[in-house]
Protein backbone atom coordinates (compact mmCIF):
# COMPACT_ATOMS: atom_id res chain seq x y z
CA UNK A 1 0.00 0.00 0.00
CA UNK A 2 1.00 3.75 -1.08
CA UNK A 3 0.65 6.94 0.38
CA UNK A 4 -0.99 9.98 -0.99
CA UNK A 5 -1.60 11.18 -4.83
CA UNK A 6 0.98 12.88 -7.16
CA UNK A 7 0.14 16.72 -8.20
CA UNK A 8 0.50 15.45 -11.72
CA UNK A 9 -2.39 12.93 -12.04
CA UNK A 10 -5.40 11.49 -13.87
CA UNK A 11 -8.55 12.41 -12.30
CA UNK A 12 -11.64 10.06 -12.94
CA UNK A 13 -14.88 10.34 -10.71
CA UNK A 14 -15.13 5.95 -10.72
CA UNK A 15 -12.25 4.01 -12.22
CA UNK A 16 -12.92 0.37 -13.02
CA UNK A 17 -9.18 -1.70 -12.89
CA UNK A 18 -9.53 -4.24 -14.79
CA UNK A 19 -10.46 -4.69 -18.44
CA UNK A 20 -12.17 -8.33 -18.33
CA UNK A 21 -16.61 -9.36 -17.96
CA UNK A 22 -16.99 -7.76 -14.36
CA UNK A 23 -14.71 -4.58 -15.09
CA UNK A 24 -17.16 -3.29 -18.19
CA UNK A 25 -20.09 -4.61 -17.18
CA UNK A 26 -20.28 -2.50 -14.53
CA UNK A 27 -18.74 0.39 -16.55
CA UNK A 28 -21.66 0.23 -18.91
CA UNK A 29 -24.32 0.20 -16.08
CA UNK A 30 -22.70 2.69 -14.22
CA UNK A 31 -22.66 4.69 -17.61
CA UNK A 32 -26.39 3.55 -18.05
CA UNK A 33 -27.04 4.79 -14.83
CA UNK A 34 -25.56 7.95 -15.21
CA UNK A 35 -27.26 8.80 -18.63
CA UNK A 36 -30.65 7.65 -17.22
CA UNK A 37 -30.68 9.74 -14.08
CA UNK A 38 -29.47 12.84 -16.33
CA UNK A 39 -32.39 12.19 -18.40
CA UNK A 40 -35.38 12.76 -15.71
CA UNK A 41 -33.44 16.02 -14.34
CA UNK A 42 -32.37 13.37 -11.24
CA UNK A 43 -29.10 12.34 -12.45
CA UNK A 44 -24.79 13.57 -12.11
CA UNK A 45 -23.97 15.49 -14.26
CA UNK A 46 -21.39 14.75 -16.76
CA UNK A 47 -19.56 12.20 -14.48
CA UNK A 48 -16.04 10.43 -15.79
CA UNK A 49 -15.65 7.11 -15.75
CA UNK A 50 -12.37 5.09 -16.62
CA UNK A 51 -11.39 0.86 -17.12
CA UNK A 52 -7.69 0.49 -16.46
CA UNK A 53 -6.74 -2.42 -18.34
CA UNK A 54 -3.01 -4.01 -18.60
CA UNK A 55 -3.01 -5.75 -21.89
CA UNK A 56 -2.21 -3.25 -24.91
CA UNK A 57 -6.38 -3.84 -26.08
CA UNK A 58 -9.24 -5.32 -25.04
CA UNK A 59 -9.49 -9.16 -24.87
CA UNK A 60 -5.81 -9.66 -25.47
CA UNK A 61 -5.31 -11.36 -22.06
CA UNK A 62 -8.88 -12.98 -22.09
CA UNK A 63 -9.29 -16.57 -23.14
CA UNK A 64 -11.24 -17.29 -26.27
CA UNK A 65 -14.10 -20.59 -25.68
CA UNK A 66 -16.61 -20.45 -23.01
CA UNK A 67 -20.32 -21.64 -21.71
CA UNK A 68 -21.71 -18.38 -21.16
CA UNK A 69 -25.16 -17.73 -19.12
CA UNK A 70 -26.66 -14.68 -20.62
CA UNK A 71 -28.53 -13.68 -18.04
CA UNK A 72 -26.27 -10.10 -17.76
CA UNK A 73 -26.20 -8.96 -21.29
CA UNK A 74 -30.14 -9.36 -21.18
CA UNK A 75 -30.08 -6.68 -17.85
CA UNK A 76 -28.12 -5.07 -19.33
CA UNK A 77 -29.23 -4.58 -22.87
CA UNK A 78 -32.89 -5.22 -22.62
CA UNK A 79 -33.65 -3.70 -25.86
CA UNK A 80 -31.36 -6.41 -27.77
CA UNK A 81 -32.01 -10.01 -28.85
CA UNK A 82 -29.97 -12.86 -28.15
CA UNK A 83 -28.85 -12.90 -31.91
CA UNK A 84 -27.12 -8.91 -31.06
CA UNK A 85 -24.91 -10.53 -28.67
CA UNK A 86 -21.19 -11.68 -29.34
CA UNK A 87 -22.41 -15.33 -29.11
CA UNK A 88 -20.89 -17.88 -31.65
CA UNK A 89 -23.60 -21.00 -31.19
CA UNK A 90 -26.34 -22.00 -28.39
CA UNK A 91 -25.83 -25.42 -26.66
CA UNK A 92 -28.28 -27.77 -27.94
CA UNK A 93 -26.52 -30.84 -26.97
CA UNK A 94 -24.16 -31.50 -24.08
CA UNK A 95 -22.69 -34.99 -23.03
CA UNK A 96 -20.47 -35.94 -20.09
CA UNK A 97 -17.68 -38.74 -20.11
CA UNK A 98 -15.77 -40.56 -17.24
CA UNK A 99 -12.66 -41.24 -19.41
CA UNK A 100 -10.20 -44.09 -18.48
CA UNK A 101 -6.89 -44.51 -20.10
CA UNK A 102 -8.67 -46.51 -23.38
CA UNK A 103 -12.18 -45.94 -23.02
CA UNK A 104 -15.13 -43.55 -21.59
CA UNK A 105 -18.46 -43.80 -19.90
CA UNK A 106 -21.24 -41.12 -20.76
CA UNK A 107 -22.36 -40.12 -17.74
CA UNK A 108 -25.99 -38.31 -16.89
CA UNK A 109 -25.47 -34.89 -16.59
CA UNK A 110 -25.86 -33.44 -13.38
CA UNK A 111 -28.11 -30.75 -12.82
CA UNK A 112 -25.06 -28.16 -12.10
CA UNK A 113 -23.21 -28.49 -15.68
CA UNK A 114 -26.78 -28.49 -17.66
CA UNK A 115 -26.27 -25.96 -19.89
CA UNK A 116 -29.63 -25.53 -21.88
CA UNK A 117 -30.34 -21.59 -22.93
CA UNK A 118 -26.40 -20.87 -22.29
CA UNK A 119 -24.13 -19.89 -25.27
CA UNK A 120 -20.90 -20.72 -26.27
CA UNK A 121 -18.69 -17.40 -26.75
CA UNK A 122 -15.15 -16.01 -27.15
CA UNK A 123 -14.17 -14.42 -24.37
CA UNK A 124 -12.33 -12.03 -26.63
CA UNK A 125 -14.88 -11.26 -28.51
CA UNK A 126 -17.14 -10.75 -25.80
CA UNK A 127 -14.88 -8.20 -23.91
CA UNK A 128 -13.80 -6.27 -27.25
CA UNK A 129 -17.72 -5.83 -27.61
CA UNK A 130 -18.72 -4.98 -24.45
CA UNK A 131 -15.72 -2.23 -24.69
CA UNK A 132 -16.93 -1.05 -27.65
CA UNK A 133 -20.67 -0.92 -25.98
CA UNK A 134 -18.82 1.07 -22.95
CA UNK A 135 -17.09 3.64 -25.29
CA UNK A 136 -20.29 3.96 -26.92
CA UNK A 137 -21.70 5.70 -23.39
CA UNK A 138 -18.49 7.76 -22.61
CA UNK A 139 -16.65 5.27 -20.80
CA UNK A 140 -12.46 5.63 -20.92
CA UNK A 141 -10.53 2.56 -22.10
CA UNK A 142 -7.18 2.90 -20.75
CA UNK A 143 -5.44 0.12 -22.26
CA UNK A 144 -1.58 -1.04 -21.37
CA UNK A 145 -1.41 0.58 -18.49
CA UNK A 146 -1.30 -2.57 -15.42
CA UNK A 147 -1.89 -1.15 -11.78
CA UNK A 148 0.89 -1.59 -9.44
CA UNK A 149 -0.41 -0.50 -6.25
CA UNK A 150 -3.21 1.17 -4.13
CA UNK A 151 -3.22 5.11 -3.30
CA UNK A 152 -4.91 5.37 0.01
CA UNK A 153 -5.13 8.03 2.51
CA UNK A 154 -6.13 6.62 6.03
CA UNK A 155 -8.51 3.86 5.58
CA UNK A 156 -9.44 5.17 2.23
CA UNK A 157 -8.35 4.11 -1.29
CA UNK A 158 -7.66 7.16 -3.71
CA UNK A 159 -6.94 5.33 -6.74
CA UNK A 160 -4.27 3.44 -8.47
CA UNK A 161 -0.50 3.99 -9.28
CA UNK A 162 0.37 1.87 -13.03
CA UNK A 163 3.55 0.45 -13.60
CA UNK A 164 6.37 1.95 -15.10
CA UNK A 165 7.10 0.82 -18.76
CA UNK A 166 9.76 0.46 -20.96
CA UNK A 167 12.37 -0.28 -18.72
CA UNK A 168 15.40 -2.21 -19.72
CA UNK A 169 16.78 -5.25 -18.33
CA UNK A 170 18.89 -3.85 -16.03
CA UNK A 171 16.19 -1.77 -14.38
CA UNK A 172 17.33 1.27 -16.16
CA UNK A 173 14.60 3.51 -18.39
CA UNK A 174 15.48 2.89 -22.52
CA UNK A 175 13.95 4.95 -24.99
CA UNK A 176 10.32 4.23 -24.71
CA UNK A 177 10.07 4.53 -20.99
CA UNK A 178 6.70 5.68 -19.45
CA UNK A 179 7.14 6.44 -15.63
CA UNK A 180 4.37 5.69 -13.60
CA UNK A 181 0.86 7.48 -13.41
CA UNK A 182 -1.49 8.19 -10.53
CA UNK A 183 -5.43 8.04 -11.54
CA UNK A 184 -7.32 9.19 -8.92
CA UNK A 185 -11.14 8.39 -8.72
CA UNK A 186 -13.85 8.87 -5.83
CA UNK A 187 -14.40 5.43 -5.48
CA UNK A 188 -12.18 2.17 -7.19
CA UNK A 189 -13.54 -0.79 -8.55
CA UNK A 190 -10.89 -3.61 -8.49
CA UNK A 191 -11.82 -6.36 -11.06
CA UNK A 192 -8.37 -7.85 -11.77
CA UNK A 193 -9.44 -11.30 -12.21
CA UNK A 194 -8.05 -13.92 -10.72
CA UNK A 195 -6.10 -13.72 -7.13
CA UNK A 196 -5.88 -9.93 -8.19
CA UNK A 197 -3.07 -8.08 -6.99
CA UNK A 198 -4.73 -4.89 -5.50
CA UNK A 199 -7.35 -6.92 -4.23
CA UNK A 200 -5.24 -9.27 -1.97
CA UNK A 201 -3.07 -6.01 -1.13
CA UNK A 202 -6.18 -4.63 0.34
CA UNK A 203 -7.72 -7.35 2.01
CA UNK A 204 -4.23 -8.27 3.89
CA UNK A 205 -3.94 -4.33 4.44
CA UNK A 206 -7.50 -4.62 5.75
CA UNK A 207 -7.55 -7.93 7.85
CA UNK A 208 -10.46 -8.86 5.73
CA UNK A 209 -10.71 -12.63 5.72
CA UNK A 210 -12.65 -15.48 4.90
CA UNK A 211 -13.47 -18.80 7.13
CA UNK A 212 -11.77 -20.83 4.20
CA UNK A 213 -8.91 -19.48 2.27
CA UNK A 214 -9.50 -19.23 -1.44
CA UNK A 215 -8.00 -22.36 -3.64
CA UNK A 216 -7.08 -22.51 -6.97
CA UNK A 217 -6.82 -24.37 -10.22
CA UNK A 218 -5.05 -24.08 -12.92
CA UNK A 219 -6.95 -23.96 -16.44
CA UNK A 220 -4.51 -24.59 -19.66
CA UNK A 221 -6.71 -24.59 -22.84
CA UNK A 222 -6.07 -25.00 -26.84
CA UNK A 223 -8.05 -23.30 -29.45
CA UNK A 224 -7.55 -25.83 -33.11
CA UNK A 225 -9.13 -25.37 -36.55
CA UNK A 226 -10.04 -28.57 -37.45
CA UNK A 227 -11.30 -31.10 -40.40
CA UNK A 228 -14.01 -33.11 -38.09
CA UNK A 229 -16.74 -30.63 -36.94
CA UNK A 230 -18.55 -31.08 -33.58
CA UNK A 231 -21.68 -29.96 -32.47
CA UNK A 232 -21.76 -30.21 -29.13
CA UNK A 233 -20.51 -29.57 -25.32
CA UNK A 234 -18.26 -32.18 -23.56
CA UNK A 235 -17.10 -32.53 -20.43
CA UNK A 236 -15.32 -35.04 -18.65
CA UNK A 237 -14.20 -36.34 -14.92
CA UNK A 238 -11.21 -39.09 -14.47
CA UNK A 239 -8.22 -39.84 -16.17
CA UNK A 240 -5.30 -38.28 -16.85
CA UNK A 241 -5.83 -37.25 -13.86
CA UNK A 242 -4.75 -39.27 -10.49
CA UNK A 243 -7.08 -40.13 -8.40
CA UNK A 244 -6.37 -38.02 -5.80
CA UNK A 245 -6.45 -34.68 -8.26
CA UNK A 246 -9.34 -32.69 -8.63
CA UNK A 247 -10.46 -31.40 -12.17
CA UNK A 248 -11.77 -32.27 -15.47
CA UNK A 249 -11.59 -31.19 -18.99
CA UNK A 250 -13.96 -29.80 -21.73
CA UNK A 251 -14.32 -29.53 -25.58
CA UNK A 252 -16.40 -26.34 -26.91
CA UNK A 253 -17.65 -26.25 -30.22
CA UNK A 254 -16.65 -22.23 -31.44
CA UNK A 255 -17.75 -23.14 -35.02
CA UNK A 256 -18.19 -25.69 -37.08
CA UNK A 257 -14.37 -26.34 -37.49
CA UNK A 258 -12.97 -24.49 -34.58
CA UNK A 259 -12.77 -25.96 -30.92
CA UNK A 260 -11.65 -24.83 -27.64
CA UNK A 261 -10.45 -27.68 -25.61
CA UNK A 262 -8.52 -27.66 -21.92
CA UNK A 263 -7.97 -29.00 -19.11
CA UNK A 264 -8.60 -27.61 -15.36
CA UNK A 265 -6.66 -28.84 -12.45
CA UNK A 266 -7.07 -27.87 -8.96
CA UNK A 267 -3.59 -26.96 -7.52
CA UNK A 268 -4.10 -28.55 -4.29
CA UNK A 269 -2.73 -32.19 -6.09
CA UNK A 270 -0.63 -33.94 -4.47
CA UNK A 271 2.01 -35.26 -6.33
CA UNK A 272 5.16 -32.71 -7.03
CA UNK A 273 5.50 -34.36 -10.57
CA UNK A 274 2.36 -33.23 -11.90
CA UNK A 275 2.32 -31.55 -15.04
CA UNK A 276 -1.17 -30.00 -15.94
CA UNK A 277 0.08 -28.82 -19.75
CA UNK A 278 1.99 -32.26 -20.01
CA UNK A 279 -1.28 -33.92 -18.74
CA UNK A 280 -3.31 -31.84 -21.65
CA UNK A 281 -0.87 -32.99 -24.18
CA UNK A 282 -1.37 -36.49 -23.36
CA UNK A 283 -5.34 -36.10 -23.15
CA UNK A 284 -5.44 -35.20 -26.65
CA UNK A 285 -4.50 -38.69 -27.53
CA UNK A 286 -7.66 -40.23 -26.30
CA UNK A 287 -10.38 -41.38 -28.56
CA UNK A 288 -12.51 -39.25 -27.17
CA UNK A 289 -10.82 -35.86 -28.71
CA UNK A 290 -8.26 -36.94 -31.59
CA UNK A 291 -10.36 -37.93 -33.89
CA UNK A 292 -11.47 -34.18 -33.87
CA UNK A 293 -7.77 -33.02 -34.04
CA UNK A 294 -6.33 -35.04 -36.34
CA UNK A 295 -5.36 -33.10 -39.57
CA UNK A 296 -6.15 -30.04 -37.56
CA UNK A 297 -3.79 -27.48 -36.21
CA UNK A 298 -3.90 -25.21 -33.00
CA UNK A 299 -4.39 -21.81 -33.63
CA UNK A 300 -3.87 -20.30 -29.89
CA UNK A 301 -3.20 -21.59 -26.51
CA UNK A 302 -3.39 -20.26 -22.69
CA UNK A 303 -3.47 -20.74 -19.17
CA UNK A 304 -5.01 -18.98 -16.31
CA UNK A 305 -5.90 -19.46 -12.52
CA UNK A 306 -9.33 -20.06 -11.39
CA UNK A 307 -10.90 -19.13 -8.21
CA UNK A 308 -12.50 -22.79 -6.71
CA UNK A 309 -13.28 -22.40 -3.00
CA UNK A 310 -16.64 -21.27 -3.39
CA UNK A 311 -19.29 -19.27 -0.84
CA UNK A 312 -16.81 -20.21 2.27
CA UNK A 313 -13.77 -18.99 0.87
CA UNK A 314 -15.92 -15.28 -0.24
CA UNK A 315 -13.85 -12.42 1.85
CA UNK A 316 -16.41 -11.44 4.41
CA UNK A 317 -16.63 -8.26 2.93
CA UNK A 318 -16.16 -6.58 -0.73
CA UNK A 319 -16.48 -3.00 -0.16
CA UNK A 320 -14.35 -0.03 2.14
CA UNK A 321 -14.00 3.19 2.08
CA UNK A 322 -13.52 3.92 -1.44
CA UNK A 323 -12.89 1.00 -2.95
CA UNK A 324 -15.07 -2.57 -3.93
CA UNK A 325 -14.01 -5.85 -5.71
CA UNK A 326 -15.71 -7.24 -7.89
CA UNK A 327 -15.75 -10.81 -10.05
CA UNK A 328 -13.03 -13.57 -9.54
CA UNK A 329 -11.09 -11.07 -7.51
CA UNK A 330 -14.04 -11.63 -5.03
CA UNK A 331 -13.84 -15.58 -5.88
CA UNK A 332 -17.67 -15.85 -7.65
CA UNK A 333 -17.30 -19.06 -9.03
CA UNK A 334 -19.71 -21.54 -9.10
CA UNK A 335 -16.77 -24.56 -9.36
CA UNK A 336 -20.40 -27.17 -9.90
CA UNK A 337 -21.35 -25.47 -12.42
CA UNK A 338 -18.27 -24.60 -13.91
CA UNK A 339 -19.22 -20.79 -14.15
CA UNK A 340 -18.14 -17.44 -13.65
CA UNK A 341 -18.33 -15.05 -16.21
CA UNK A 342 -21.87 -14.32 -15.14
CA UNK A 343 -21.66 -13.98 -11.96
CA UNK A 344 -18.55 -11.33 -12.85
CA UNK A 345 -20.85 -9.17 -15.01
CA UNK A 346 -23.57 -9.25 -12.42
CA UNK A 347 -21.69 -8.36 -9.57
CA UNK A 348 -20.24 -5.80 -11.78
CA UNK A 349 -23.43 -4.16 -12.36
CA UNK A 350 -24.41 -4.79 -8.88
CA UNK A 351 -21.42 -2.50 -7.80
CA UNK A 352 -22.70 0.64 -10.53
CA UNK A 353 -25.54 0.45 -8.55
CA UNK A 354 -24.36 1.07 -5.08
CA UNK A 355 -21.54 3.17 -6.87
CA UNK A 356 -24.03 5.36 -8.32
CA UNK A 357 -26.27 5.68 -5.26
CA UNK A 358 -23.31 6.50 -3.62
CA UNK A 359 -21.78 9.38 -6.13
CA UNK A 360 -25.64 10.89 -5.54
CA UNK A 361 -25.60 11.12 -2.09
CA UNK A 362 -22.11 12.58 -1.94
CA UNK A 363 -20.75 9.55 0.56
CA UNK A 364 -18.41 6.64 -0.80
CA UNK A 365 -17.41 5.22 2.68
CA UNK A 366 -17.21 2.04 4.09
CA UNK A 367 -20.54 2.05 5.19
CA UNK A 368 -22.05 3.67 2.08
CA UNK A 369 -20.37 0.65 -0.55
CA UNK A 370 -21.11 -1.57 1.56
CA UNK A 371 -24.81 -1.36 -0.31
CA UNK A 372 -22.89 -3.39 -2.31
CA UNK A 373 -22.32 -6.32 -0.05
CA UNK A 374 -25.97 -6.56 0.79
CA UNK A 375 -26.53 -6.61 -2.91
CA UNK A 376 -24.33 -9.39 -3.88
CA UNK A 377 -25.65 -11.66 -0.67
CA UNK A 378 -28.92 -11.16 -1.65
CA UNK A 379 -28.33 -11.76 -5.56
CA UNK A 380 -27.97 -15.35 -7.47
CA UNK A 381 -24.69 -15.01 -7.05
CA UNK A 382 -24.53 -15.56 -3.03
CA UNK A 383 -27.39 -17.81 -3.44
CA UNK A 384 -26.22 -20.17 -5.88
CA UNK A 385 -22.93 -20.45 -4.40
CA UNK A 386 -24.49 -21.17 -1.16
CA UNK A 387 -26.48 -23.98 -2.85
CA UNK A 388 -22.58 -25.55 -3.47
CA UNK A 389 -20.96 -24.35 -0.49
CA UNK A 390 -18.96 -27.52 0.17
CA UNK A 391 -19.32 -29.44 -3.09
CA UNK A 392 -15.21 -28.32 -4.07
CA UNK A 393 -14.01 -28.64 -0.29
CA UNK A 394 -16.02 -32.86 -0.43
CA UNK A 395 -13.14 -33.63 -3.26
CA UNK A 396 -10.06 -32.81 -1.16
CA UNK A 397 -9.49 -36.17 -0.32
CA UNK A 398 -9.72 -37.65 -3.38
CA UNK A 399 -12.40 -38.11 -6.53
CA UNK A 400 -14.39 -41.16 -5.93
CA UNK A 401 -14.87 -40.44 -1.88
CA UNK A 402 -16.02 -36.51 -3.05
CA UNK A 403 -18.34 -37.97 -5.72
CA UNK A 404 -20.32 -39.55 -3.65
CA UNK A 405 -20.39 -36.73 -1.12
CA UNK A 406 -21.25 -34.24 -4.12
CA UNK A 407 -23.88 -36.49 -5.24
CA UNK A 408 -25.72 -36.99 -1.84
CA UNK A 409 -25.15 -32.79 -1.64
CA UNK A 410 -26.86 -32.31 -4.89
CA UNK A 411 -29.70 -34.17 -3.81
CA UNK A 412 -30.29 -32.50 -0.91
CA UNK A 413 -30.05 -29.02 -2.21
CA UNK A 414 -26.52 -28.36 -0.37
CA UNK A 415 -28.04 -29.27 3.04
CA UNK A 416 -25.78 -32.32 3.44
CA UNK A 417 -23.43 -32.02 5.18
CA UNK A 418 -24.96 -28.98 7.40
CA UNK A 419 -21.65 -27.83 8.58
CA UNK A 420 -18.84 -26.46 6.77
CA UNK A 421 -16.52 -29.05 4.84
CA UNK A 422 -12.69 -26.82 6.37
CA UNK A 423 -10.34 -26.73 3.46
CA UNK A 424 -6.24 -25.46 3.81
CA UNK A 425 -4.53 -23.01 1.51
CA UNK A 426 -3.51 -24.91 -1.48
CA UNK A 427 0.35 -23.85 -0.59
CA UNK A 428 -0.23 -26.03 2.96
CA UNK A 429 -0.92 -29.57 1.28
CA UNK A 430 1.60 -31.56 1.66
CA UNK A 431 3.26 -33.32 -1.46
CA UNK A 432 4.65 -36.78 -2.61
CA UNK A 433 7.11 -37.58 -4.93
CA UNK A 434 5.76 -40.85 -6.90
Amino acid sequence: MDGGLDEERIDVDVLFVGGGPAGLAGAVALAQLVRQGNEVGEGLGDISIGVLEKAGALGEHSLSGAVLNPSPFRELFPDLADSDFPFRTPVTKETLYLLSAKGSTRLPTPPTMRNHGNFVASICEVVRWLGEKAEELGVDIFAGFPAGALRVDGTRVLGVRTVASGLERDGNPGPNYMPPTDIAAKVTALAEGSRGLLSQAYWEWQGVGSANPQVFALGVKELWETKRPLDKVIHTMGWPLPKDAFGGSFMYPLEPNLIALGLVVGLDYRRTDLDVHELLQIMKLHPSFRPYLEEGEMVEWGAKTIPEGGYHAIPSRRSGDGVVILGDSAGFVDVPSLKGIHYAMQSGILAARAIYQALKNGDVSQGALAEYDRLVDHSPILRDLYRTRNMRPAFKHGFYSGAVRAGAMALTGGRFPGRRIEMEADALVPRRLE
